[in-house]
């Protein structure tokens, strides 16, 4: 049976264990009273899609990196291996707001372990998620993107809602089919950014530091954009007729 955890504990979940050095983390989580989802992940993959239910369903696989020496030797650190085994998906539920990251009786390498996060998750939640480094894709959240990504690609399509991005170095790509967008503001300091409405490409935007470029468009709608990446590009796609964003 799965036992859901109470407050800053550690979520008592079933566990599958592939082969040495790999492991998956599985937990259903209530969202009964939840309005914000917050998620805190290391190096990998993390995929967000629409539950089918009102609960938070995660798998976390979790991947032990090989370390070499002389591109030809390889080996996997008995640390490294014994922090897997010990990790568990963490729960910290404050009024509204459910945050779920990794833990370990020992501390866990983010490093040396890739972690590979598969939720399915209740339109309605706005979701927060920060990452180091890797992929994130989001798909058919309406309740609000808020994602911090360091180095990667993050890709967003939504059917509406307020979406806010950043990435160090690396790419974001959005799609949103609201009609009621509110100001959106694009910017990469070393790059290219640009914004699609009904696959027809906006012009204008302001060059700057002749290395990247930045966009602005005003909007009264509730479903901010604010989209921004140091080193790389970004772009927004609106595909609803009635989007209606002027630079």
């Amino acid at each position: 049976m799965k036992r859901l955890l109470t407050l800053g504990l550690l979520l008592s979940v079933p566990v599958v264990a592939f082969a040495a050095g790999t492991r998956t983390l599985t937990a259903d989580v209530s969202a009964s009273g939840i309005e914000t989802l917050a998620i805190t992940a290391g190096v990998g993959e993390l995929r967000v899609t629409p539950s089918a239910d009102d609960a938070v369903h995660v798998s976390v696989r979790l991947e032990q990196k090989s370390r070499e020496f002389l591109w030809f030797f390889h080996w996997q650190s008995r640390t490294t291996t014994r922090e897997i085994q010990s990790a568990q998906i963490v729960q910290q539920r404050q009024g509204d707001h459910l945050e779920l990251s990794l833990g370990s009786s020992s501390k866990l390498d983010t490093n040396q372990v890739k972690q590979h996060w598969d939720l399915q998750i209740p339109v309605r939640l706005a979701l927060a998620l920060k990452m180091k480094v890797g992929q994130v894709n989001v798909q058919g959240v309406a309740g609000g993107v808020n994602a911090d990504l360091n180095v990667g690609e993050i890709d967003v399509d939504v059917p509406h809602g307020p979406l806010q991005a950043s990435v160090n170095v690396g790419q974001i790509s959005a799609t949103s089919a609201t009609s009621a967008p509110g100001p959106i503001n694009l910017s990469s300091d070393i790059g290219e950014a640009a914004v699609f409405i009904q696959g027809k490409r906006v012009r204008g935007g302001d060059r700057h530091s002749g290395l990247g470029r930045r966009i602005y468009l005003s909007g009264s709608g509730p479903d901010s954009m604010k989209l921004d990446v140091n080193v790389g590009e970004v772009d927004l796609r609106l595909t609803s007729p009635e989007a209606g964003a002027k630079p």
